[in-house]
């Protein structure tokens, strides 16, 4: 997934990338909706990843917000141009999105509204949620599967759940489907709304070492937590199935099933140290 709109200027269209996992929301009343649901304020700004031929900024403009639209194709980045060439509170910046500081382009903090390419929503929103200074929300379209993964609850947990979940707050707002979009891709989207939550650096620093062992035990999904912990910390089975125990934890659970807390505390009797890095990418 990832660029907004059609083009209805008489050009050659432009052909979405399969690599890149491009598809058009050409649905108007979507784009609008998609809009309305980030819930900003007048004079808010906002960056938004993929901007295509400008549906969805438009939209945006028209609720007052000040749109920072980034685009990664060199042709639709001269016909947002054109497009908008006249038009106050909008800026058209060239280039990837991972690479680009977001907060400086958007001259301080900002809020995010994208319709997320498949390929690299997932890793966009690690980076952005365990940013040192995240945005201050993220209103993104992404495939249904992941959004799901994002928001779940203990019982269908997953490493992705454990990362988004330690740093901020989400929720599924409502899902779009294939033929929303062209070309029509093969899954539902899902529009998810995410609050990062800042925390004293304490929090933070035990953030990281909660998503540190879970990298562990997601590694193997299949095998019981002390078989997946024992593997991936190195340490003799009945040692750490010992440790769960004096935890409260059964060793016999499977990773998917335990709560944020749990983690922790399965991290204090396993005495695991805190990484002195940000946790990023790996999610699953």
């Amino acid at each position: 997934m990832g660029y907004w709109g059609v083009n209805t200027a008489p050009r050659a269209p432009f052909r979405p990338s399969s690599r890149r996992g491009q598809n058009f929301l050409v649905n108007r009343a979507v784009q609008r909706r998609i809009a309305s649901a980030a819930a900003l304020s007048p004079g808010s700004t906002v960056v938004e990843i993929g901007a295509g031929t400008g549906n969805l900024t438009e939209a945006l403009l028209a609720l007052g917000l000040r749109v920072t639209a980034v685009e990664i194709e060199d042709t639709l980045v001269a016909r947002l141009r054109d497009r908008f060439r006249n038009r106050d509170h909008v800026q058209i910046v060239p280039g990837d999105a991972r690479r680009l500081d977001l907060r400086q382009l958007a001259g301080g903090p900002f809020h995010i509204v994208a319709n997320l390419p498949y390929s690299v929503g997932t890793r966009l929103v690690v980076n952005f949620v365990t940013a040192p200074k995240p945005p201050r929300s993220l209103t993104v379209l992404l495939q249904r599967e992941v959004a799901r993964r994002l928001t779940a609850q203990p019982g269908d947990m997953a490493l992705l759940s454990v990362i988004v979940q330690s740093y901020a707050r989400a929720r599924r707002l409502f899902d779009v489907p294939p033929e929303a979009f062209r070309p029509r891709p093969r899954v539902v989207s899902t529009l998810v709304r995410i609050d990062p939550v800042r925390r004293p650096g304490v929090d933070t620093a035990s953030a990281a070492a909660r998503i540190a062992l879970a990298r562990h035990g997601f590694a193997q999904t299949r095998k019981k937590l002390r078989n997946s912990l024992a593997a991936g910390l190195g340490r003799p089975e009945p040692e750490v199935g010992a440790a769960l125990e004096a935890a409260g934890i059964d060793p016999g659970r499977r990773p998917q099933t335990l709560a944020l807390g749990e983690w922790d505390q399965a991290v204090a009797a396993l005495e695991v140290r805190q990484p002195t890095q940000h946790p990023r990418g790996g999610a699953a």
